[in-house]
């Protein structure tokens, strides 16, 4: 039987609880976290089975505050 690989990418910009205009830093790594815990649920509830998670790296909080899911069927 063949798998089916996927990746999905979820970012903080993915979030329902996004960080207001003024907030820190950390802030978008909570933003980032939650879209990531939502994301695999809904993975999980869709039946993939997940095979590796991978921060991505930027410059800014901004742009490390993202994940790569790779996942199967």
């Amino acid at each position: 039987m063949s798998k089916q690989y996927a990746a999905f990418h979820v970012s903080w910009r993915d979030s329902k609880k996004r960080p207001l205009f003024f907030g820190g830093d950390e802030e978008f790594g909570r933003a980032a976290a939650d879209a990531l815990e939502q994301k695999l649920n809904a993975l999980a509830e869709e039946g993939w089975i997940i095979d590796r998670v991978i921060q991505t790296f930027g410059l800014t909080p901004r742009q490390s505050a993202a994940y790569t899911i790779i996942a199967f069927k």
